[in-house]
């Protein structure tokens, strides 16, 4: 495991009714006692009080696509919100992961937009498959989507064809609103050095004193701070530009299996400069 410290001063870059309105006030007053004798008003839940465990999970695989599954997942623990993404790809299972834990208010509202769009209360549409989409080979011509929910000890897991989200209103729902949601709050996972075998990748985890770009040899550009960006072995040029528009320049080392760890000081240019 390797790890250093980037730092050093660095140049610049530029770059009339009166009766009327009588009349619809007493309406408005009789109203709500109206519509409260009709239909009585529903109770109010608290969408935190989602019980330990629930969860939702959306997994897509199928088609063409350089991943074979890409996960999105909202998980309850008591009164923490685990929001994950993840990516696998041939060469490692697993290998592109973010996650977010999410509390109070930001855990509330995300609770009370996934079960109004039917998260926990979706049921197995006619056109879906009941059960672990896994345990069937993936279509290759068109993308599979598999829902899988709990609410406490309550579990509902399906599958579908993309084709099939047609006509399946709530799964798509359900779908659109999870990934969407999901994306929101995490950061996306670029894809990576997908035609290396995976014994020749390392990784490398960088950060920056401001917030910047990072771009490796000329083409690769991610945004700063990044944890475990997947690069194959060897020497590769690193340019890191920051927010305040400072620069730095310089050669990292990635070895096969090991993290090379990277934080990048992005000096204020010197008066005489």
């Amino acid at each position: 495991m390797y790890s250093r410290v980037v730092s050093g001063s660095s140049r610049l870059k530029l770059a009339g009714a009166g009766g009327a309105g009588v009349l619809l006030a007493a309406a408005v007053l009789c109203l709500p006692a109206f519509v409260a004798a009709a239909e009585p008003a529903l109770p109010v839940v608290d969408s935190t009080a989602a019980p330990d465990g629930s969860f939702v999970r959306i997994t897509l695989d199928g088609g063409v696509s350089p991943f074979t599954v890409v996960s999105w997942d909202v998980t309850v623990r008591g009164s923490t919100v685990i929001v994950s993404l993840v990516k696998e790809n041939l060469c490692q299972t697993g290998q592109r992961e973010r996650v977010r834990l999410l509390e109070g208010n930001n855990a509330a509202s995300l609770l009370a937009v996934l079960k109004e769009a039917g998260a926990w209360t979706c049921q197995v549409p006619g056109v879906a498959t009941a059960g672990r989409a896994a345990n069937k080979t993936a279509p290759a011509d068109q993308p599979r989507y598999e829902v899988w929910s709990a609410w406490g000890r309550s579990m509902v897991r399906y599958h579908l064809t993309q084709a099939a989200l047609r006509e399946a209103p709530c799964a798509l729902r359900v779908i659109s609103s999870v990934t969407a949601e999901v994306r929101a709050r995490l950061d996306t996972l670029p894809m990576r050095d997908l035609y290396y075998p995976a014994e020749k990748l390392g990784w490398v985890t960088m950060t920056a004193s401001e917030p910047a770009s990072a771009t490796i040899d000329g083409w690769d550009t991610v945004q700063l701070p990044v944890d475990a960006l997947q690069v194959v072995e060897g020497e590769h040029q690193v340019v890191v530009t920051g927010e305040s528009g400072r620069i730095r320049q310089f050669m990292v080392h990635v070895a096969p299996g090991l993290t090379q760890r990277i934080h990048v000081v992005l000096e204020q240019q010197a008066p005489d400069e």
